[in-house]
């Protein structure tokens, strides 16, 4: 175990002496490692999103980086906001296990972190500032520690990668997502407002991608020194026709098996309806009226079927009434907290997930890991993770035809639940195969091949 100093907490070392590092940036560095260059060889992982006990990205960036960190010496720089004393906690727990990682905080903002900005514009330019406080201080760890490579890793999005791949060192990017587009065959389910709003981002999506000549280099630099990690098949594809090189796909979130889902592989419906979670943002993005027509069309579906719905969002009362006046059988939970939310999955037969767009998103894992079924669009992320071992998948289709397609798999639950049975044991199966272990082991593997990679050019 290595000596360490907390500042805030004046822990020395038992001779007095601190000749620790202390960066000469705007970022500030509150657990720090003394003697750095006793470790042969360090990862820089820069984590914009990253914190414990959190979803979304920040849980993406906690989750890789604390298992990385088990196998790889990691040099950690994220965002000083509020959730830094609790990466601090999570970083003194690993490195009391004996794993090597040093935590550096930049600032978001000027003044303030950049993500309580109401304009995305400046939100994007206090990230930009954010990413050239990163570049400052790899620079300066790369004079007081051996890096032998340099993975950005969130946030995901392909927009805006960084600069660290200027660097003479390896890079490593992704997983990279935000390179998704939505499907024009479904514009009539959005509002007006709605639909001008996709065909702008669609459209700056695509300029985005095919003419900043950052994503492009980022891109061959990742191609040409380390790799370039994909979000999705898809995206991945994308890149690669765009821009030649070449990648390797591993999902932006994994999964987590619920431990307590033995009792609900044997959920057989007798005598109840089958039971139907819809779990997100009531927006007209995410579509729950397709859902409600197509429960409308099974017959007798307000007994044979019942619908849970969490979550909320400015289109909630339309869909409420719009569920009132078909007669369907729907409980509008509104927002409940990450943990009860995940309780759910217990008393679900199928999770439905019509996002019009999408990547991944860890709801599939968190169902999955439940042992629930899928039943969701065949396209983004997702399409990529369910198949027919653990779901169904619809294909995209003209809304009318989506809502019988949808309503003709229900009804193929309801006369034969027999077939869930072994579609939530494959839930299990899947969730293994992209848990967030197997996705940190398959990233930990690219860091060993450029370190094998590195020592054999050294030698």
């Amino acid at each position: 175990m290595m000596n360490l100093t907390i500042k805030h907490n004046q822990v020395n070392n038992s001779s007095g002496r601190d000749d620790s590092y202390h960066p000469k940036t705007t970022s500030e560095s509150t657990i720090e490692i003394l003697n750095p260059a006793s470790i042969k060889d360090w990862i820089l992982v820069s984590a914009h999103h990253c914190a414990p006990n959190m979803g979304s990205e920040h849980a993406v960036g906690w989750n890789l980086v604390s298992r990385l960190a088990r196998h790889h010496p990691i040099l950690l720089i994220t965002q000083n906001n509020e959730y830094r004393a609790v990466v601090e906690a999570g970083v003194a727990v690993l490195r009391q296990e004996g794993h090597h990682i040093e935590a550096f905080f930049v600032r978001h903002g000027a003044t303030t972190d950049g993500r309580k900005n109401n304009l995305r514009v400046f939100y994007y330019l206090t990230y930009v500032t954010y990413q050239r406080r990163v570049l400052a201080l790899a620079k300066a760890l790369m004079k007081t520690h051996r890096i032998v490579a340099i993975h950005h890793l969130t946030i995901v999005g392909f927009r805006e990668p960084g600069f660290l791949w200027k660097l003479d060192v390896p890079f490593i990017w992704g997983p990279v997502g935000g390179l998704v587009y939505a499907p024009r065959i479904l514009f009539s389910e959005l509002s007006r407002k709605m639909r001008i709003f996709q065909s702008i981002r669609n459209l700056l999506t695509w300029i985005q991608f095919s003419a900043s000549p950052r994503v492009r280099a980022a891109y061959r630099a990742a191609s040409r020194t380390g790799r370039f990690i994909a979000a999705t098949p898809d995206i991945g594809e994308r890149f690669q026709r765009r821009f030649g090189g070449g990648f390797v796909w591993i999902p932006e979130t994994g999964s987590t098996i619920d431990q307590s889902t033995s009792a609900h592989l044997s959920h057989p419906i007798v005598g109840r309806p089958l039971e139907l979670l819809w779990l997100g943002g009531l927006l007209d993005i995410k579509p729950l009226g397709i859902l409600l027509d197509a429960i409308a069309c099974v017959p007798d579906h307000q007994r044979r079927i019942h619908l849970s719905v969490v979550g909320d969002g400015d289109a909630r009362s339309r869909y409420e009434q719009h569920a009132k006046s078909l007669g369907a059988n729907a409980t509008f939970v509104g927002w409940i907290d990450h943990e009860e939310a995940k309780r759910q999955f217990n008393d679900a037969d199928l999770f439905v997930l019509l996002s019009i767009k999408d990547l991944t998103t860890n709801v599939v894992f968190e169902s999955l890991g439940a042992g629930v079924p899928i039943v969701c669009l065949d396209h983004h992320g997702y399409a990529s993770i369910v198949d027919e071992s653990c779901g169904r998948k619809i294909p995209l289709l003209a809304p009318d035809l989506l809502r019988q397609r949808l309503a003709h798999e229900l009804i193929r639950f309801l006369d034969n639940p027999s077939l869930l049975d072994p579609l939530r044991i494959g839930a299990l199966r899947r969730a293994a195969s992209f848990s967030w272990d197997r996705n940190a082991s398959a990233i930990g593997q690219i860091y060993a091949d450029i370190k094998n990679r590195t020592e054999k050019i050294a030698s």
